[in-house]
């Protein structure tokens, strides 16, 4: 038997064999240390992996920490803001490897003539201007806009009524607090919308690990709403369709709430000839699903009677598009 046939030997060679055969990590003097909490991270991390704190002197292409936030985090969105001379199909490809999204979802926000749209929304600041320079790099033009600066949680102000005059409109607060005067030369925006609302509610019985549904109602709601924004208030104010009182149409008042809202759009723009309207928010709505969904809620109502001396527990399950409007709205105001 030859020395290559020999099971010793062959034994031998297995044991002495590498465990990997090139280096997969990053070796010590590559890390570089958290300001915050001094522990090492690798250096293609644009946040530290123990305490979140954005790491200076990452390298440029770090990674993209993808993970979907929650509503109340303050999230980092990056806004598509121009695509001149982009070959739209390698980008969309590019991007969509980045953000592990649909390639055709990203080809219809470069694809989207003339409107600002948000492409990502991210964890940190740092990220989203790493993600800004791969964008770049696809001749896609881009800024950073943080939730803090959108404040979607905060609406804008609600109306109640609106006087138009030569000069100014008084804004009537649906609160009741002072009335608020802008000249017409200081209107800036008009953003027509919808909000909508979809419930469920239903009665479980739960036995064991089985859940079965005993009944289920759903309703749904959707109402036509109108921002409007001065030159120098990001805040702005909300016509709602509902309480508010239409009279300062005077003659042109209709008995539909529709008419009236379009009617209103088109008294306050000649009152400003300089104001912007923005009339696509419903067609916009696809393509702002992937960075900014509509919330869902689900609340449990606890033990409800469902029949004859019965019990089984509640919940309702709500859907709405209003934090996802505002952002929209805001982003307008911040463009101008």
């Amino acid at each position: 038997m030859s020395d290559t046939n020999d099971p010793d030997l062959e034994l031998e060679r297995l044991r002495n064999l590498p465990i990997r055969l090139e280096e997969i990590g990053f070796s010590r003097d590559a890390m570089i240390d958290c300001e915050k909490c001094a522990r090492a991270n690798p250096p293609d991390r644009a946040v530290c992996l123990y305490c979140g704190t954005d790491i200076e002197g990452a390298d440029s292409k770090a990674r993209l920490e993808l993970r979907a936030l929650e509503s109340w985090e303050n999230g980092f969105n990056v806004i598509v803001t121009g695509r001149e001379g982009v070959d739209v199909e390698s980008a969309s490809k590019t991007i969509a490897r980045s953000l592990n999204a649909d390639a055709e979802l990203v080809r219809s926000i470069l694809e989207s003539p003339n409107r600002p749209l948000p492409l990502a929304r991210l964890a940190s600041g740092e990220m989203a201007n790493v993600f800004v320079r791969k964008l770049a790099e696809c001749r896609v033009d881009a800024i950073v806009l943080s939730d803090e600066v959108l404040s979607p949680a905060k609406p804008p102000t609600r109306l109640r009524g609106v006087v138009l005059n030569e000069e100014e409109l008084v804004l009537e607060s649906f609160s009741g607090a002072d009335d608020k005067r802008i000249g017409r030369e200081d209107l800036a925006l008009i953003i027509p919308g919808i909000l909508f609302e979809e419930r469920t509610e239903s009665i479980e019985k739960r036995k064991r690990r089985t859940t079965k549904t005993l009944t289920e109602i759903q309703t749904a709601s959707d109402e036509p709403v109108l921002d409007i924004y001065s030159r120098h208030d990001p805040i702005g104010w909300r016509i709602p369709a509902r309480g508010f009182d239409f009279s300062c149409l005077g003659s042109e008042k209709s008995l539909l709430v529709g008419e009236n809202m379009e009617r209103l759009v088109s008294k306050l723009a000649e009152l400003s000839p300089t104001v912007a309207v923005i009339n696509d928010y419903v067609s916009m709505r696809p393509m702002l699903e992937f960075c900014w969904p509509i919330e869902s809620r689900r609340e449990s109502m606890g033990m409800q009677r469902s029949g004859f001396a019965r019990k089984d527990f509640s919940s309702i399950f709500t859907t709405n598009n209003a934090i996802q409007f505002t952002r929209y709205s805001r982003l307008q105001w911040h463009l101008l």
